[in-house]
């Protein structure tokens, strides 16, 4: 009887730890490429972000401006006058005011 060429537990071993180092080295790397990429994410999110909070900024201060100049567009000096130079219209006397009651 002739025996089969065998591979020796000692070649079997070295197999399976290059194997293993292999898998691990992947692992590794893939691990690399996620956080390389998940940085790059973060990043690009918090510059959008802040380029958000300027344009609300900038929106928030448009608003100040609209709404003081709605306030003063009606305010009460200027519809007088505009009411007494454009419509020609005067503030009565006190004795032509008539007060209705129901």
């Amino acid at each position: 009887m002739t025996a089969l060429p065998t591979i020796s537990n000692n070649a079997v071993f070295h197999q399976r730890s290059w194997f293993f180092v292999a898998t691990v080295a992947l692992l590794v790397v893939l691990s690399a490429i996620s956080v390389i990429y998940s940085t790059y994410q973060t990043r690009k999110l918090v510059a959008e972000f802040q380029q958000l909070q300027n344009m609300r900024n900038d929106m928030e201060v448009e608003w100040g401006q609209l709404l003081l100049e709605q306030s003063t567009w009606g305010s009460f000096n200027r519809v007088e006058r505009l009411a007494s130079k454009r419509l020609k219209m005067i503030v009565p006397e006190p004795n032509k005011i008539v007060m209705v009651s129901q």
